[in-house]
């Protein structure tokens, strides 16, 4: 008997020792492919950094700092009353709190939360990939639709906040980078889900909360998400034998999404978006000529035509590989690839019903349609990749691990810079006030990057054109202030109207470039 029980205890210790070396095999392996989409991540951010549009969006637009000055206002205790929009960008502001947490500046953080947006995507895409396919070609699958997503990217650099370079607005933490994650992490979920004929109690739990963070931080996830999943859900499966599994899948989905908005109620106070200006159908036709304007634009140089060409290109993909999915009796992968071009195209058509005039509302277009590349690369037959030796898988991988450290290498001297030198113009408005130690004021396009980097943001106050308070995205507390001594102003600000009597004072004009600030001190005005 001791000698059975020798011989068992041997063959426990073996059999852990072997699962332990698989998992590290693993593990080594994953690390591989993750260091790639880190290096491409930390080139494609670079290169966006750096180019005239999307610099500048990035680190001097005025919608881009909300998410700074928030998380400002939270560590130095001063977030008492704010006038937020319909969007509260709660993960964006967490992510953003851990960053300054660790003594980063407020430029360092905005690189590099741009940087964990891309890799963020790159695991999301990991997820979606890894309920059919196996090892290496889980990997393969989410690298394919990542690398996509970053040449889209890469194809963009010189448009606005209003263009249709949509796939650049995930290095933005104003533009909804944690609604696409959100939504391409639920949509992996889901597939999980759909895939097994039991009930996946942890997936479904997990998209639960995924929902109910969502729309809680952003109502839009209803519409890019939780509305055309369903219907993707309740069509795709309505031909295979009915389970429980999409039954988990539409609950925990709905559920989520019903509780993330009630949690929203205790917060009206602090959102002041006003719903009409978000549903207005009696301007569809108006919206209609609007995106269409901003296609024709896009159309207009050989980057553009490219970029929507590949989106076509994997739009058609994924019609293709849904009608595939479908004959082979993949359902799971049929919802998937259902959702790469379905989802676009129903949130496109319902926002132009809704009378909506905004860009950023139809990145939907820059990563939905990569999800076929994910399936089509995840369901590919013979499964050969999935049968290599770990030797051979572990040289594989090593590929995009080597040419993701050699954009790493490249891009990092570059990426050090622009995360960490400030615009000479901002520099020197910053100087100006800190030095000053006045109270001055500048409307939402002008000031608030000034404000983001002040010493204290509540020196400078948000007003519109008249100098009244402009409650859109600040700390309404900000607004005790009666008097100010000084505006700032650029080529986006509106002419002031100045208060009775305030017209005629003397005032010096101090240039800081693409800032100016008018100096009215020892004088001050009072602000109606």
């Amino acid at each position: 008997m001791s000698g059975q029980g020798e011989q068992g205890g041997m063959r426990f210790v073996a059999v852990a020792t072997q699962l332990r070396t698989e998992i590290f095999r693993r593990l080594g392996i994953e690390s591989l492919w993750f260091l790639g989409a880190l290096g491409l991540a930390l080139f494609v951010v670079t290169y966006l950094a750096g180019s005239a549009g999307r610099g500048e969006l990035m680190f001097l637009d005025g919608d881009s700092m909300v998410v700074p000055l928030f998380s400002r206002s939270v560590l130095e205790g001063t977030a008492s009353n704010w006038a937020m929009s319909a969007v509260l960008f709660v993960p964006e502001i967490l992510m953003f709190l851990g960053l300054l947490l660790t003594d980063r500046g407020i430029q360092e953080a905005q690189f590099l939360a741009a940087v964990l947006n891309f890799v963020g995507l790159y695991l999301v895409f990991r997820v979606a990939a890894v309920t059919v396919a196996k090892g290496n070609r889980a990997a393969l699958a989410a690298t394919a639709g990542f690398v996509a997503v970053c040449l889209l990217a890469l194809a963009e650099g010189d448009g606005d906040g209003d263009s249709l370079q949509l796939a650049s607005l995930l290095a933005m933490n104003t533009y909804y980078a944690a609604t696409v994650l959100g939504a391409v992490l639920t949509v992996g979920l889901t597939r999980r889900i759909v895939a097994s004929s039991s009930p996946q109690r942890v997936p479904a739990i997990l998209m639960f909360v995924v929902a109910t963070v969502s729309v809680f931080s952003n109502p839009l996830y209803l519409a890019w998400v939780t509305a055309p999943l369903v219907v993707i859900v309740l069509v795709v499966c309505a031909g295979a034998a009915w389970g429980r599994a999409p039954v988990w899948a539409i609950a925990a989905l709905i559920g989520g999404s019903v509780l993330g908005y009630l949690l929203r109620i205790p917060l009206a106070p602090w959102i002041v978006a006003n719903p009409d200006n978000y549903f207005q159908p009696t301007r569809s036709r108006g919206s209609f000529a609007y995106y269409w304007s901003l296609l024709v634009e896009r159309l207009s140089s050989p980057a553009g035509v490219l970029a929507v060409a590949v989106v076509i290109a994997l739009t058609l993909l994924g019609a293709w590989l849904t009608v595939r999915s479908l004959r082979q009796g993949a359902i799971a992968s049929a919802v998937l690839a259902a959702y790469s071009w379905f989802a676009p195209m129903a949130t496109t058509i319902g926002f132009i019903l809704m009378g909506t005039e905004a860009a950023r509302y139809l990145q939907l277009w820059a990563f939905a349609p990569a999800l076929a590349l994910v399936v089509l690369v995840a369901d590919a037959r013979p499964a050969k990749l999935a049968a290599m030796p770990w030797r051979r898988l572990a040289a594989l991988a090593a590929i995009p691990a080597l040419l993701g450290g050699v954009m790493f290498v490249v891009a990092l001297p570059a990426a050090v810079e622009r995360a960490s030198v400030a615009d000479p113009s901002l520099a020197c408005a910053v100087d100006w006030v800190n030095q000053s130690g006045e109270v001055g004021a500048g409307q939402f396009w002008s000031v608030r990057a000034v404000k983001t980097h002040v010493a204290d943001p509540a020196q400078l106050i948000q007003v519109d054109f008249a100098l009244r308070d402009y409650a859109w995205l600040v700390d309404r507390a900000d607004f005790a202030q009666s008097a100010v001594s000084f505006l700032i102003v650029d080529n986006q600000s509106g002419a002031f109207t100045l208060p009775p009597g305030a017209e005629d004072l003397p005032s010096t004009t101090i240039d800081c470039g693409r800032f100016q600030i008018v100096d009215y001190s020892p004088a001050s005005i009072t602000r109606p």
